[in-house]
């Protein structure tokens, strides 16, 4: 027997702001709904969020019923779980980024209600600027409607029903009618027939759920219906960023466990092969579009560069009345503003955020370089040492004036602004704070709110008080998706509540390669350090081996080294090192580095595979030592000696799985 009449689901995952919006439209549409002697009830599922949605639920909606999981289970597991608690007739799964107006749950309760074959219904949906989402109504995606649809020939004839079948473009949008998929932003689904065909498919984690449960409601006799008389907002993709090509690939891969489920023979290897099609077609265009990411300001840069250089070549030229080599000069000229740019790229001039610093260091090496290289030249070759001397001061006005109008000078606004979030527990934080106000009072006190994260399981946690203005967003393996939401720059571990495996863990695994990570040490909750505090009880890594000049020298000294072993390799067969050379190649198309970290301390797969471990005392308290002075402080000449030893002792190769 069911208690009431309307369970709403929602999952949510990071997008506190829209789920607020959302609860607010639920609970003014509730209120509707039991004015006219019908009930309801609301579930929301957090897949493990670190944006505070948690907190905002429990204080702002507390008749929500709120499930915390502690892991992220996806779109169907999460929404699975819910449904197995409701006590609704209906359920209604809806998105964290929807909007339903005061009278849809009403409507939608009576046309359900009286609709004795109906099984699940949507209604129209409509995005932030007000336009129809073609969603709202979809028909069988068979291997002719999908390819219409990855080809984009749907757009030629929008109303056909042959061309448009995929979103079943003969039918109105205005007119209540029969359609086969719903889709999971708005998906009202009678409870008995859920029963009957069984809850959403637990082995897609988000994507295509919504088709397969549709389509198994169709097999199981029901109807679905596309009901007109409300319609929702649908702010489409912000609840999974769908812009991301690993979201695409999600949804891909999700297309082909329905093809395999639900297609047979000829139309199965169809489905398949056009799915797979356009996973190398959005792949291509992603990485298209990231390398024009990469590309578009240092070649601006070049541009200028190279054409200022050209006219000052013609106007000295005309001065001194030289007549240059045009056939030469041209070229040479932009090798000269290529190798410039190069140099900058070396020594960090395009890592974000801009820094001065960088910009010198790598204008000043072009310039000793070219004018190293510009003496060792043929005499003919030598046009003109005058273009080198302007280069060296023209570089940097170019690019500050390119990159202050670039975005308007934000590229260089993180400055001094630090953005941080602690991991540390509640007792410790607040020695931690005390430390940072000792050494950095300007920015303690600036700081308004503290966000920290706990060392382990949060639950582990749970009888520890927090301070006042301290938020706990999460554990340690939530830093990565901390750093994206709140656009850290700066991490400060507890030294002493975290063990070097977690610290180096952190390090390799941070997906933003412009964190700066600190560790603070305190003990018994008091500050202590070498020296006292402003010498020794906050240590920085400004060499981490996760920065992006770090990874630059290593990278350069894996290439040297492996074009060292090619080119002497008969001298590495008659020592019998021939595992050298293949190691070599590895390391040369980017599958492996030569000296790295072990796999139980590297959270990055990248930093997993390596030829060498840095240390092979891994397991005792010196190994990991070592590790983590190489991981916080990396050297390239550390990677020499390990070489270099290996070379001696004949230590092994060290292979991963199948390498």
């Amino acid at each position: 027997m069911h208690s009431v009449d309307v369970s709403i689901v929602i999952v949510n995952y990071n997008v506190e702001h829209f789920l607020s919006q959302c609860l607010q439209s639920v609970r003014a549409s509730i209120r509707v709904l039991e004015s006219l002697g019908f009930s309801a009830e609301v579930w929301v599922v957090d897949n493990r969020s670190v944006d505070g949605s948690c907190a905002m639920v429990r204080t702002q909606f507390p008749e929500v019923n709120l499930l915390v999981l502690d892991e992220n289970l996806g779109f169907s597991k999460g929404n699975n779980r819910a449904i197995e608690k409701c006590n609704g007739r209906w359920v209604l799964l809806l998105n964290p980024d929807t909007v339903i107006p005061e009278d849809a749950l009403v409507k939608c309760l009576q046309y359900a209600d009286a609709s004795p074959k109906l099984g699940g219904m949507g209604v129209p949906m409509v995005d932030g600027m007000g336009r129809f989402l073609p969603e709202s109504k979809r028909g069988m995606p068979t291997p002719w409607a999908a390819f219409c649809k990855i080809s984009g020939l749907y757009k030629l004839a929008p109303r056909s029903e042959s061309l448009n079948q995929y979103y079943m473009g003969h039918l109105g949008t205005d007119d209540n009618h029969r359609i086969e998929i719903l889709s999971g932003a708005f998906m009202w689904m009678r409870k008995e027939a859920l029963d009957q065909v069984g809850l959403l498919d637990e082995d897609y984690f988000m994507y295509g759920e919504d088709i397969d449960l549709s389509w198994r409601l169709l097999k199981g006799g029901w109807e679905n219906h596309f009901f007109t008389e409300t319609s929702i907002i649908h702010y489409k993709g912000e609840s999974t960023k769908k812009g991301s090509l690993n979201y695409v690939l999600v949804f891909y891969k999700a297309m082909q466990i329905f093809a395999r489920t639900h297609f047979s023979g000829g139309n199965a290897r169809v489905m398949l092969s056009l799915i797979q099609l356009a996973i190398y077609f959005r792949a291509s265009l992603a990485i298209l579009a990231r390398v024009f990411r990469m590309i578009k300001l240092p070649a601006l840069e070049f541009s200028l560069f190279w054409s200022i250089l050209l006219v000052f070549l013609m106007k000295y030229g005309e001065l001194k009345e030289i007549q240059y080599d045009w056939n030469w000069a041209v070229p040479a000229t932009g090798i000269y503003a290529a190798f410039w740019l190069l140099a900058l790229k070396f020594q960090g001039g395009y890592d974000r955020p801009w820094k001065m610093m960088p910009l010198v260091r790598g204008v000043l090496m072009g310039a000793l370089c070219l004018f190293a290289g510009y003496g060792l030249l043929p005499e003919n070759m030598r046009f003109s040492r005058a273009i080198l001397v302007f280069g060296t001061a023209l570089l940097p006005l170019i690019v500050l004036t390119v990159r202050w109008r670039w975005d308007k000078g934000r590229g260089w606004s993180d400055r001094g602004q630090k953005r941080r979030i602690f991991v540390s527990s509640p007792i410790e934080l607040n020695a931690i704070q005390g430390l940072i106000a000792e050494l950095e009072p300007r920015s303690a006190s600036a700081a308004q709110t503290i966000q920290a994260l706990y060392p382990g399981d949060r639950n582990a946690y749970a009888n520890e008080s927090t301070g006042d203005g301290v938020t706990f967003l999460g554990g340690l393996s939530d830093l990565n998706e901390v750093i994206r939401i709140y656009r850290i720059n700066e991490v400060i571990l507890s030294g002493r509540e975290l063990t070097a495996t977690q610290k180096i863990s952190a390090m390799t695994g941070v997906a933003n390669a412009n964190i700066h990570f600190r560790i603070a040490w305190t003990e018994g909750g008091h500050v202590v350090g070498v020296g006292g505090p402003e010498l020794g009880s906050i240590s920085d890594w400004p060499r981490a081996i996760h920065l992006p000049r770090a990874k630059r020298i290593k990278r350069t000294f894996d290439i040297f080294l492996a074009l060292f072993v090619l080119v002497f390799f008969p001298l590495f067969v008659v020592f019998g090192r021939v595992k050298w050379i293949l190691s070599a190649a590895d390391v040369l198309m980017c599958k492996r580095t030569w000296v790295g970290i072990p796999d139980d301390f590297a959270n990055d797969s990248r930093l997993q595979k390596y030829v060498f471990s840095r240390s092979n005392s891994a397991s005792n308290r010196a190994g990991h030592r070592t590790l983590l002075a190489y991981v916080r402080d990396y050297r390239w000449t550390v990677d020499l000696g390990v070489i270099r030893e290996a070379l001696i002792s004949h230590r092994a190769i060290h292979r991963h799985g199948k390498n």
